[in-house]
């Protein structure tokens, strides 16, 4: 089976002034009671954008929108925050829900279901400044905040034409995160039956449209290859879909739409994952080092999108050594991820990448997991702007 060869190229030595440090949530800093964030499934969070038409001109608003997996025992109370430049600018209050399995709560283990905040406008969160994600337990007696997650993400800002009038064209400025930080590290999972291990990754492509044929094939210390049928699916996306006015046309569609999702897979495999509480149906026989290529297309098409790397011990799938100061959580693990040549995301800095793990900042010195195909340089082309619209944009700020 091949693998990839591409190089990871030199380190960039930039440093994104922005990026303050935040808290590096570690096994030895995190809480032994109470809620804590399960990395299996990533924290995906996103904008969603629609028009607040109650002033004299319409004007874009966003609202943040959290998914994330929880290692909680019952239902617990949770606020999301979207804050920037040190001050909260929308929050939303959430039930962290616990997981079903055949009619029985799963115990450990919760979920932060479409958490969504009150909307901002627009014009309030700066596109020249990042922009973060504040997951957090409020202790109702002391109002004491314990936060499980805080990460830092650029803001976009993109426009959607809503045609033209005496004065000229009308667009209305939108917000989007740029999530780069999520892309540097493979997602894995027992799944909630208990029978299959979840693969996921976080990308950005040109378009909506998902290639759902998939397989997983697998071989262990470079011996035979074995395929892992399962399903592939996109549960969750942000969608930055650029729409301008310029020079007598429309600027739309291709390098205009930007979606980030996070791609999952699911195969029963002989192997598990580490602190799930299962054993391997091959016990340990499957020890070893891992290689696994997730694929896309038909029959004798198919293109590999991500390879994941990992260490099997014991019978469990391990974190990878990289990833090993983040406490991942019940029966998950964070693993070592290849991004294949034609599977680049459309939008991707090298630098975002290689600092953040799970959107978390990484200690200097350090770098997530990506052992393939990360650009040396950027990738992809600025949006477009309105003229009108960017003359304005620079005045307010």
């Amino acid at each position: 089976m091949p693998t990839f060869t591409l190089p990871l190229g030199r380190r960039a030595a930039l440093a994104l002034a922005p990026f303050a440090l935040v808290p590096f949530v570690t096994a030895s800093s995190a809480s032994a009671d109470g809620p804590r964030i399960n990395f299996g499934r990533a924290v995906m969070p996103r904008l969603e954008n629609s028009t607040n038409y109650d002033g004299s001109t319409p004007e874009g608003q966003s609202k943040l929108v959290v998914n994330a997996q929880l290692d909680v025992d019952g239902e617990t109370a949770l606020v999301v925050v979207l804050e920037q430049g040190g001050r909260a600018l929308a929050t939303g209050s959430c039930a962290a829900e616990a997981e079903i399995r055949s009619g029985d709560a799963v115990p450990g283990r919760g979920a932060l279901r479409e958490c969504v905040t009150s909307h901002v406008l627009a014009r309030n969160l700066r596109a020249d400044q990042p922009a973060s994600v504040v997951i957090a337990v409020v202790d109702d007696a002391t109002d004491e905040r314990r936060e499980l997650y805080r990460a830092a993400f650029p803001v976009v800002g993109y426009w959607d034409w809503k045609g033209n009038e005496d004065a000229g064209p009308v667009h209305v400025e939108h917000r989007g995160l740029r999530l780069d930080a999520l892309f540097g590290v493979g997602y894995v999972q027992q799944t909630y039956s208990g029978t299959e291990v979840s693969f996921g990754y976080v990308e950005t492509v040109g378009g909506e449209d998902f290639e759902d044929d998939s397989h997983l094939r697998c071989r262990v210390n470079g011996g035979d290859v074995r395929v892992y049928e399962g399903t592939a699916w996109s549960p969750l996306q942000q969608t930055i879909r650029n729409r301008v006015f310029v020079d007598g046309a429309v600027h739309e569609d291709g390098p205009e739409t930007w979606v980030t999702r996070y791609v999952q897979y699911a195969a029963r495999l002989p192997v598990v994952v580490q602190d799930s509480g299962l054993t391997a149906e091959a016990g340990s026989s499957m020890d070893g080092e891992w290689a696994c290529e997730l694929r896309f297309g038909q029959t004798g098409q198919r293109v590999t999108a991500r390879e994941f790397r990992f260490r099997v011990a014991g019978g469990a799938i391990q974190s990878d050594v990289a990833a090993a100061s983040v406490r991942a959580g019940q029966g998950a693990a964070l693993v070592g991820i290849g991004i294949a040549g034609a599977a680049v995301p459309t939008q991707i800095d090298p630098v975002l990448v290689r600092t953040h793990l799970a959107g978390l900042d990484l200690p200097a010195g350090t770098s997530a997991p990506v052992f393939a195909g990360l650009p040396e340089r950027s990738v992809g082309a600025p949006l477009t702007a309105p003229r009108v619209a960017a003359r304005a944009a620079g005045r307010r700020r």
